[in-house]
């Protein structure tokens, strides 16, 4: 064979690929249409289930889809266990194309179907018809095992209460007494086993207060710590302060010393140069400062009669706007004498000898102005 596949010319396997592949296109398509006739051209739906809870009452949740392109007529829904079909609902209801349809109904209500006195569950079936008869039935998995722990919950007490009868009856099976047997010899293990139990209990118990006690001592004690710890703190803190105010009146206490010592020092200066100046002043000579004053004294009369000479010789014109000609009147000798003496006599001995140089040449200055004038004016 595959000598024959070997063989084939490159032709030959495209045409054969071709093929193939049509074949498979082709049963593609007849599939997409085979489900486009049956939606619509039948009336096909599907079902839905789900468990509700409302005010602590359970209900069965059921939606009915029509995913056909024409409506849909449902007439009966209902439950279905073996061969027995039990109705819940019975009406007509129109379903549009690509439409649903919800509904709901109580658990209770199917309980007596459901449970009908037996010894073991059965799973029972939602169903829906159709009014073609076209029946669809789903097992609702979520409500098929809540129903199975409410039979198992109805059995249990059924069975507490009938063994109940029988101990109050006194009419016990098998194995209530061979259980009753062993429970007689085995009733002293029992009590010392319940006597180990509570001693053990109590024990535990009387443990665990004295944990709980110790737990609140060690917590006011921390608490306590924390205090004293925080106490400490604080009285350090107030030591710490109260040193730190220590020195600074130490510092300043030493700082008012040395401004006191700085002050002794300049008084003791103050003092020592009054004294130098006493004795400075002691050690003049006064014959000899007399004499000088004096001779300065002299020479200023001197100066100021020659100046007064020279005036009477050549006396002082001044001309007004008018070019009018004034002779400034001579000056008496003796009223000059006494305006100058008070003045020279008030100022200090040391600067005489300056102050009367300057008041000698004040009449040069007032006749400069005179003198620069042209003789041929007075004339």
């Amino acid at each position: 064979m595959l000598e024959w596949l070997k063989e084939l010319t490159p032709e030959t396997i495209i045409i054969f690929s071709a093929l193939f592949l049509l074949l498979v296109l082709l049963l593609v398509i007849i599939n997409q249409l085979k489900r486009i006739a049956s939606r619509v051209g039948e009336q096909e739906f599907y079902i839905n289930e789900s468990l509700l809870e409302i005010d602590g009452i359970q209900y069965i949740n059921l939606t009915i889809i029509n995913k056909a392109f024409s409506t849909n007529h449902i007439n009966v829904v209902g439950v279905e266990l073996g061969n027995i079909s039990h109705p819940i609902e019975e009406k007509v209801v129109m379903i549009a194309p690509r439409s649903k349809y919800q509904t709901r109904f109580d658990l209770n209500e199917i309980k007596p179907f459901v449970f009908n006195n037996r010894k073991k569950y059965r799973k029972f079936k939602i169903y829906v018809e159709n009014e073609i008869g076209l029946r669809k039935a789903i097992k609702p998995r979520v409500n098929n095992k809540f129903m199975r722990k409410e039979f198992r919950k109805i059995m249990h007490a059924e069975k507490l209460d009938r063994k109940k009868k029988r101990f109050e009856s006194g009419q016990y099976n098998l194995i209530e007494r061979t259980g009753l047997i062993i429970g007689l010899l085995f009733r002293p293990f029992a009590k010392l086993k319940r006597h180990m139990a509570l001693s053990t209990n109590k024990a535990l118990r009387e443990s665990e207060i004295r944990r709980q006690q110790k737990k609140e001592h060690d917590a006011i004690r921390y608490k306590l710590d924390q205090d004293e710890f925080k106490l400490n703190e604080i009285r350090i803190r107030e030591q710490a302060i109260k040193e730190n105010r220590t020195r600074e009146l130490e510092l300043e206490a030493l700082k008012k010393a040395k401004e006191l010592e700085i002050e002794r020092i300049k008084l003791q200066t103050i003092k020592a140069e009054f004294t130098n100046a006493i004795s400075e002043v002691e050690s003049i000579n006064t014959d000899k400062v007399a004499k000088e004053q004096l001779k300065s004294e002299n020479v200023v009369e001197h100066s100021k009669k020659s100046k007064k000479t020279e005036h009477e010789h050549h006396p002082v014109v001044e001309t007004t706007a008018s070019n009018s000609i004034k002779v400034s009147e001579p000056v008496d000798e003796s009223t000059e004498e006494v305006t100058l003496e008070p003045e020279v006599m008030d100022k200090p001995k040391k600067n005489r000898k300056k102050k009367s140089q300057i008041e000698v040449n004040e009449p040069v200055v007032e006749t400069t102005d005179s003198i620069d004038q042209p003789e041929d004016a007075i004339q």
